[in-house]
């Protein structure tokens, strides 16, 4: 930009002006200023001017014109030349194209520098949420031990049910004298088949001050006499023991301890059966519309109804208390014998397979007698969750096998209320039969 406004201002005849300006307005006196004056300006060829300023305007033209040629060939070898066509412009034209692409570069490494920090924010993250999961997943000991003792817990409840089923259809069975019942003859024959029983298993001669060794005819044996008093034993028979060996789903012969049960249910519920009446007694009478023996038949089945309600407490219980499935007995017998409990000792607590009473028991209560059970608790924050669950899981199991107890009651209540409030009914039936006869 300087070269060029130098150029045009020097091809601008600003020089000619002022050297006009100076010959013609100054006196000359030597020759040289007359030439000078001569050749630009005729009107001033007797004009005297000072040497001074003679020398100033040659030295001032000298100065120009030297500018002004070196200006010139300046541009020629800059422009024209080799110089700059061959040199200096492809050396900065290169020059550009490389700092174009270093700057190309130092973005390509801005960016692989992002790229690199995604990566390993990204990663950072993944094994974050890997040792979160790590953390929340991965299941204690605790929490299978949850697991191994309630495995079996829902087929041993499933084969209790049945028990309790199967007791119950016993009880119906003797109450109305079925076939194949002790009391399919009446009294009588309950009777003489339960005195036999007791004089054969159950009797200790050492009862009623000695005076029953003449009758009985039970063994010496420890294992009979473990056996002493135990049809009206309740606590050895039913209470104290977690599993009685009662297994009323197969077909076998029956154990010691299902006699034991059987007979305690009889000298509890309906020790005096009712006679029998005859097919020809409950024959319809053309003349009433009810007989007497049917109406004592119809009063005797209602008592067999209230019975059979109140029996039905005892009935779950053998049925909660009678063997399992026995897929967690292992590891429960392990599990007590960590409490102290000797390993014969729980052996004959829990059976060959535990009931679903001892199950309830090591899951209710001795599984927090363990001193380990609060000092596991000291776990993964997502662990001691799942164990509250589970113990909510437990507890509402316990709930509802509360909840069937409570409507045990109630049904035996109301038929306690039925029978207080019978006696008043009859009266009040009597009254109403006298009237009506009285009308009549």
């Amino acid at each position: 930009m300087m070269l060029r406004a130098l150029n045009t201002y020097i091809k601008k005849p600003i020089l000619v002006i002022l050297l006009a300006i100076f010959l013609c307005t100054a006196p000359f006196t030597s020759r040289r200023a007359e030439a000078i004056c001569c050749g630009c300006c005729s009107c001033l060829t007797d004009v005297e001017f000072p040497d001074d300023l003679i020398d100033w305007i040659e030295d001032w033209i000298d100065i120009n014109l030297y500018i002004f040629i070196q200006l010139t060939l300046h541009r020629i070898f800059f422009m024209d030349w080799e110089f700059w066509q061959e040199n200096l412009l492809p050396a900065m034209m290169a020059m550009a194209e490389q700092l174009a692409a270093v700057a190309m570069q130092q973005m390509t490494i801005l960016g692989a520098f992002f790229d690199a920090q995604e990566q390993l924010e990204t990663q950072r993250l993944f094994q974050q949420l890997m040792a979160r999961a790590h953390k929340d997943y991965h299941p204690s000991i605790e929490m299978c031990e949850f697991g191994t003792r309630i495995k079996s817990l829902a087929a041993t409840e499933r084969k209790g049910e049945l028990g309790t089923y199967t007791l119950s259809q016993r009880s119906l069975d003797r109450n109305l004298g079925n076939a194949n019942g002790s009391g399919y003859g009446g009294p009588r024959s309950d009777i003489k088949t339960r005195i036999d029983q007791y004089l054969s298993t159950f009797c200790d001669r050492r009862d009623n001050n000695d005076s029953l060794d003449s009758i009985c005819t039970t063994g010496a044996g420890v294992a009979q006499r473990e056996r002493y008093n135990k049809d009206i034993d309740f606590p050895r028979t039913v209470a104290h023991p977690w599993t009685i060996t009662v297994d009323l789903t197969n077909a076998g012969a029956a154990t010691p301890q299902e006699e034991e049960v059987f007979a305690l249910a009889s000298n509890l519920y309906a020790f005096d059966t009712y006679f029998r009446p005859t097919a020809k007694t409950l024959e319809n009478n053309p003349a009433r519309p009810v007989t007497g023996a049917q109406q004592a038949y119809l009063d005797m089945r209602s008592r067999v109804a209230q019975l059979s309600v109140a029996e039905a407490s005892y009935n779950a219980l053998i049925g909660m208390k009678a063997e399992g499935t026995g897929g967690s007995r292992t590891f429960m017998e392990a599990f007590l014998q960590q409490l102290g409990v000797p390993a014969a000792d729980a052996t004959a607590l829990l059976g060959n397979n535990p009931s679903y009473d001892a199950q309830m028991e090591i899951l209710t209560k001795k599984a927090y007698q363990d001193p380990r059970f609060y000092t596991n608790l000291y776990d993964k924050p997502a662990n001691v969750e799942r164990k509250g669950a589970a113990i909510q899981a437990i507890g509402l199991i316990q709930k509802f096998d509360l909840f069937k107890s409570y409507l045990r009651t109630e049904a035996s209540l109301s038929i306690l209320l039925e029978l207080a409030v019978e006696d008043l009914q009859k009266e009040i039936e009597d009254a109403i039969d006298s009237i009506d006869t009285q009308q009549e």
